[in-house]
């Protein structure tokens, strides 16, 4: 057993605390260490985990002799590693208490908490979001460490010692002032960078990929940066298994399995987005209930938890909220909102990739809702059909069906899961090669190449998740072949484009939304503008007017009735395209638009002939 004693003169304490027992101390036996030997031994014996932080130092019981600490100089805080003749392990604060009299100070010794230290300051890279790195061991569990925000120290610090609770710390009832207080009063001398955000950081000009609890990077640059967060626990970081048993029993069963290949490369694609100046990467499977979409996911969320997105079943979203979601999304930025004070925040930032799946398509979910889908979504979360041979499956391997093929993925996943990311990340702070450049010559091979804007966009988006599968069968990680990966990204995008029709440019989509508009209600909504009011018959819910002349009809559109047709669009953008197609035959200086006599009056109106030879509009 260790008793290991924080020498007072280290000890940050300034002046005599406003804290004595509010009665008799309490009796520290009664919070010793469990009576059986075998729990005993549990926490006192073996040496415990090396921290996760390397400016933890860590004391070996089995080197260390039971021994009476030295009598610490009054007022001070320490923190005791093991029994001693305070009573338990933990933060404890030694005081004296003045006598009425003449005689000397009576000391008192009062157990905080647990075990804890701070091990460091920290800051972001701004200079703000000022913490410290805290570790501490509960009565049961191994040694944790936490970079807590000082902001939960604001008020009588009652949200610091939630999430020390709910990890496992025991807090006397009364110790919470002094425990608030040595937490203000700490000053260590390490100083870290504090990440609120997973995911790339930058320290000393090299590139460290932050997670909650590990960082990986180069070299010593580990240490100098560490996760913080307001919420300590990150339980959807856990791992099971190791990187060998997920490659066995997951990886090789991805091989055959286009699909499978497809979404665990999506989720790899995260950690790329950075590395070649992307903001998103996202696929829709798209298929019926029950056929295997799930387990895909699944698979994919098993290979890495951090930078992938993971939405099941997305047409439970409101489809009238989902488009701009998918918008938000891909730009990667949050909304920008004001402070109590009236101050702007600095906005919410992020990189991820995005797999998600459902029984429709996003436009079809949009559609359904009353909102019109546009080609920026169509490319930010491309639709991919997920019907195969047996179900989302091509191979079985040596599963009977597919049902059975799916009931094995989902129970594997939960014993293998949260190695492939970490390792694949581990490979890529190391890369040299330019990955940007490479995602750009995969987008010119057969299979990706095509003159279409908007497949062009889309190919990118495949090609950069192709290249992650092919660079982590490269760095020995998948288990599947050489090119799988690739090969399933350019079916993917035939899949795509053969289920949007070719897709259409927004601004193909203006064009067919006047075309069709026209085609619906041009006899309806329209009249000649040399009719006679008079005698012809009333003309309800106008559009606005058309007029011929030997190079064929042109529609006169009112502003309303050409916002109407647009579709959704706005009128800048929608006059655009239409100018660009040569459809705006007629326009007064400075505009696109025009003012024409009409039954006596003057109205200004857009001169709009389609053009019967226009692809985009059919």
């Amino acid at each position: 057993m260790v008793s290991e004693y924080r020498d007072p003169d280290t000890c940050d304490m300034f002046g005599q605390p406003d804290f004595e027992p509010a009665h008799t101390p309490l009796d520290l036996s009664r919070l010793s260490q469990p009576s059986s030997d075998a729990a005993s031994r549990r926490d006192t014996i073996g040496t415990p985990p090396v921290p996760t932080c390397p400016i933890a130092s860590e004391v070996d019981p089995s080197k260390a002799q039971p021994a009476k600490v030295k009598e610490p100089r009054r007022p001070t805080f320490a923190c005791y590693l093991a029994p001693s003749q305070y009573g338990p392990p933990g933060l404890y604060y030694h005081g004296q208490r003045q006598p009425k009299g003449d005689g000397d100070p009576a000391p008192f010794d009062v157990w905080i908490c647990s075990p804890i230290e701070c091990l460091a300051a920290t800051h972001d890279e701004r200079g703000d979001n000022h913490g410290l790195l805290l570790r501490f061991k509960s009565p049961y569990g191994p040694w944790r460490q936490w970079a807590m925000p000082l902001r939960l120290l604001k008020g009588s610090g009652e949200e610091m010692r939630g999430e020390l609770l709910d990890m496992g710390i025991r807090i006397n009832p009364d110790g919470f002032k002094p425990l608030h207080r040595w937490a203000s009063q700490c000053r260590p001398d390490e100083v870290v960078v504090a990440a609120t955000r997973v995911g790339w950081h930058r320290v000393e000009e090299a590139l460290v990929f932050v997670m909650p609890w590990r960082t990986i990077a180069q070299g010593e640059l580990a240490r100098r940066i560490t996760f913080q967060s307001e919420v300590a626990g990150q339980d959807e970081y856990a791992t099971a298994g190791n990187l060998e048993s997920w490659r066995h029993a997951i990886g090789r069963l991805c091989s055959g399995n286009p699909l499978m290949v497809l979404a665990v490369s999506t989720a790899l694609a995260g950690p790329l987005l950075h590395l070649c100046h992307r903001q998103t990467a996202g696929i829709h499977l798209v298929g019926d209930s029950s056929n295997g979409k799930t387990t895909l996911l699944e698979v994919a969320a098993a290979a890495l938890s951090d930078t992938a997105l993971v939405l099941d079943e997305i047409g439970e979203a409101d489809g009238k909220e989902i488009g701009a979601t998918v918008y938000a999304l891909g730009n990667g930025t949050g909304k920008a909102r004001a402070n109590r004070n009236g101050t702007a925040r600095r906005p919410h930032r992020w990189r991820i990739a995005v797999l998600s799946s459902g029984e429709r398509t996003l436009a079809a979910h949009m559609s359904e809702a009353g909102k019109h889908p546009h080609a920026g979504q169509a490319v930010r979360l491309l639709d991919i059909p997920a019907k195969r041979a047996h179900g989302a499956f091509d191979l079985l391997h040596h599963l009977a069906d597919g049902r059975a093929f799916a009931d094995h993925l989902k129970s594997e996943v939960t014993r293998h899961h949260g190695h492939l990311g970490p390792a694949f990340i581990e490979r890529l702070v190391a890369e040299e090669r330019d990955l940007a450049s490479e995602v750009d010559r995969f987008a010119q091979v057969d299979g990706f190449a095509t003159s279409r804007p908007l497949q062009g966009r889309a190919a990118k988006v495949l090609a950069l998740i192709g290249l992650a599968g092919e660079l982590a069968t490269e760095y020995g990680l998948t288990g599947w072949h050489e090119g799988e990966a690739m090969a399933a990204a350019i079916e993917a995008l035939h899949a795509w484009a053969a289920g949007q029709g070719g897709v259409r440019s927004e601004h193909e989509q203006i064009l067919a939304n006047v075309s069709g508009f026209i085609e619906r209600h041009g006899d309806a909504r329209f009249s000649s503008v040399e009719s006679d009011p008079a005698h012809t018959p009333t003309v309800y819910n106008r559009a606005g007017w058309w007029r011929d002349d030997a190079e064929g009809r042109t529609y006169l559109f009112s502003g309303e009735g050409l916002a109407e047709a647009l579709g959704g669009f706005d009128v800048k953008r929608g006059t655009e395209a239409l100018e660009v197609a040569g459809w705006i035959v007629e326009r007064d200086a400075g505009a696109r638009s025009v003012r024409v006599r009409i039954n006596g009056s003057r109205r200004r109106v857009y001169a709009i002939r389609p053009a019967e030879t226009e692809e985009g509009a059919a």
